[in-house]
């Protein structure tokens, strides 16, 4: 997932993270699920001067507790039962370059107080072994939005989440950044138009509409998967709201709202709704009845009523 920064947001954020590329310090990304933490790390190993030294990525959550010092630190042969033969763990593996924890929050209990003694005392041992070897990697975690909560509540030791959060960086959600949706839509068609061996194709005024009104609950990894789903499925050159699955027809109802409401009245909420269904099922009256759950009649009164063609 490639960064990019149009809106005010992540242009200040790249600035930032660009001072830290060349610091030695642990960092710690917040943000959302989806909106590019990973990214980001890749950003910082590839932007200083560790660029040409190994990236290993740890998927917390995918460590089992009972394998997280061996996966981590390593292991000599005979240390347990299964291990017939010695492996370097992720530590020596990342060498002088970089080693991601991703989702820091989700590491075991035991998992949290092992990588903390090391955090602090820079020195890793392999399990059965009898030498340590100094940390040389650059340390970078992520976890989610909620960080301080998980620390309130105990799934992240505080001791650890201080020592990893010298230099933090919050990613903000793709919704708080909308300059970015249209040009990482463009980058995204263009990558997966790419595997297809197929010209991108362009996107009409209805489709940008619908993204750009759209919340992204899923930040942009949900924007890189709705626009895959809309590639395979679509046959022309230009992406159309039908192409566009139909929780994407979401909108922002405070940006309908006349001047000096708060919020839209049910008529305005109406009145939108079935338009971007009706744009959704390319004018056709039967399947954009059944979509919004009414009769025929109904929708062409309601399109009467509300002057839409």
């Amino acid at each position: 997932m490639k960064l990019v920064a149009h809106s005010r947001a992540m242009r200040g954020l790249l600035r930032q993270a660009r001072r830290y590329a060349g610091v030695d310090a642990t960092v710690l990304l917040t943000g959302e699920t989806g909106v590019g933490k990973d990214a980001l790390a890749r950003f910082l190993h590839y932007s200083g001067p560790r660029r040409g030294e190994p990236f290993v990525t740890v998927d917390c959550p995918g460590l089992p507790d009972t394998l997280v010092e061996s996966e981590l630190f390593g292991h000599e042969r005979g240390a347990f039962t299964d291990a017939t033969a010695a492996r370097p763990g992720r530590f020596e593996l990342a060498g002088r370059g970089t080693l991601y924890l991703d989702a820091i929050t989700r590491l075991s209990p035991s998992g949290q107080g092992a990588l903390l003694r090391v955090v602090e005392e820079r020195r890793v041992m392999r399990l059965g072994g009898t030498i340590a070897s100094d940390v040389r990697a650059r340390i970078i975690a992520s976890a989610d939005a909620g960080v301080d909560e998980a620390v309130r509540e105990g799934f992240l030791r505080p001791e650890l989440y201080h020592r990893l959060s010298v230099l933090p960086l919050h990613v903000p959600p793709l919704r708080e950044r909308t300059d970015d949706i249209l040009p990482l839509a463009q980058l995204f068609v263009a990558e997966v138009s790419a595997r297809l061996h197929r010209p991108p194709p362009g996107f009409d005024a209805g489709a940008q509409d619908a993204l750009l009104r759209y919340r992204w609950p899923g930040n942009v990894r949900e924007l890189r998967h709705v626009l895959e789903r809309a590639l395979v499925a679509g046959l022309g050159d230009t992406i159309r709201v039908s192409d566009l699955p139909l929780d994407v027809l979401e909108f922002d109802e405070a940006s309908l709202a006349p001047a000096g409401a708060t919020r839209p009245t049910l008529e305005q909420v109406e009145r939108r709704y079935i338009e971007l269904t009706l744009q959704y099922a390319r004018g056709n009256q039967t399947r954009a009845a059944a979509i919004l759950g009414i009769s025929r009649k109904a929708l062409w009164e309601k399109r009467k009523r509300y002057g839409l063609r």
